[in-house]
Order: structure tokens, then sequence, then C-alpha cells
């Protein structure tokens, strides 16, 4: 199997990529952009990633896309199964086909106000508010990336920019920012009035657990 996800490196691309090596030498990673297959474990096949970020334990590797189309999905889902039985490396995937400057500006909380939050959505969820308590708690996530950010983060962001940048600063791990994805397309067609869908309480659960995970996340 050759598993690739190739597309064009517009100029975008390369200043994401800029980006993220800030990123990620801030939090002491030797970063690779397009790293020599030499550099890579012999699981991954032909499998050659945009960049490389390594440090003591850690080998992450990143694929960027601009959208998360069908055809992506299906391909990265084969690349996500070369790393099965290597827990020292991981597979991130980032999107750049979102413009954070438009965007709204929201004055982060507190910490403490997000868990009051959370259980907000935990007591709509006991009473058989579905719906509310999923997409409140979306909106929960949202406040707790705020809250870790000590103050430097006030733009708004859409579902798939949180949770991208959640699993970039490393506040959630890859199973489940992959499993926060698969829930975004419910959260979209909540909020854009489809009443023929509610969530189920384990989906709302996998919210909670996500926020919980922002919130006690140590990355010392």
């Amino acid at each position: 199997m050759t598993a690739q996800v190739r597309s064009l490196r517009p100029e975008a691309e390369r200043h994401f990529i800029d980006a993220l090596r800030q990123r990620y030498e801030e939090q002491g990673f030797a970063f690779t952009a397009e790293p020599d297959p030499k550099q890579l474990p012999g699981f991954l096949g032909s499998y050659v990633p945009d960049a490389l970020a390594q440090k003591a334990g850690r080998n992450i590797v990143i694929e960027i896309k601009e959208q998360p189309t069908p055809s992506t999905q299906r391909a990265l889902s084969e690349i996500r199964h070369l790393f099965d039985g290597h827990a020292d490396w991981q597979l991130r995937v980032f999107y750049t086909g979102t413009d954070p400057l438009h965007s709204d500006m929201v004055a982060p909380v507190s910490p403490d106000l997000v868990r009051q939050s959370a259980e907000e959505v935990k007591a709509l969820t006991d009473q058989g508010n579905r719906r509310v308590a999923f997409i409140l708690g979306w909106a929960v996530l949202e406040a707790a990336l705020r809250a870790r950010r000590d103050g430097t983060e006030s733009r708004t962001r859409p579902p798939g920019t949180v949770v991208q940048t959640l699993a970039m600063d490393g506040f959630i791990e890859p199973v489940v920012e992959r499993r926060l994805r698969e829930l975004i397309p419910l959260r979209n067609r909540l909020v854009h009035g489809d009443l023929t869908v509610e969530p189920t309480v384990e989906e709302i659960t996998a919210v909670l657990t996500a926020i919980e995970d922002v919130l006690s996340a140590d990355l010392t």
C-alpha cells in the first residue's frame, strides 16, 4: 500500500508550516519540514509527511491539508493504521482552510467558570435536554481553549479550528481529536436547525471528557 495525501503547496501552506515550526519549537521540539525518508521509521513505508516534530519520547508526524474532504479522510484513515502499535509516534493532521482574521472577539473566562459550565452540560443531559447540552458543550470546549491560553486567545473559532488548536497545543490526544472531528457534523446540523437529529449521552460525554482533558492537561 502506498499511503499518500499529497496536495499542492501554496504560499498559505508554507506560512502555516512556519507557524507550526514556531509553536513546536517553543514547546522544545526539533521541527523538520519535508523530512528526509531516512528520518522516518520503516513502518511508515512509502509515506512521507509534510513535517516532523521530535523530542525525547515523542515523535509527531504532521500532515497539512486545506480541507477535510471525503477523499482526504479516506487516505488519512489508511495512514493512521500505519501507527497502530507505535505509541511513541503520532499523526497530527492540520487544516489550513480557515481564516482566523474573520472572527469575533470573546473575553476569556477562568477555568473554574468553564468547569461550572461543564456541570450545566451534565445537568441538561440528565434532564433529557440532549440537544441543548451538546451545543452548550461545544461552546464550553471553545471557552476551555481560551481559558488555557492565559488570556492570549480571544478570537472565536469554527469547531474544526478549535479541535485543531487544542491538538496542536497538546491539550488533547489524537484519539480525542479524531472523536471530536467525527462529532462536528452533528454539531453543525443542530446549530443550523436540523431538529431531526439528537445526540446520544455518549456523544455529549465525549465532549465533556475533552473539556476536562483541556483543563487538566499538564504541558510541563
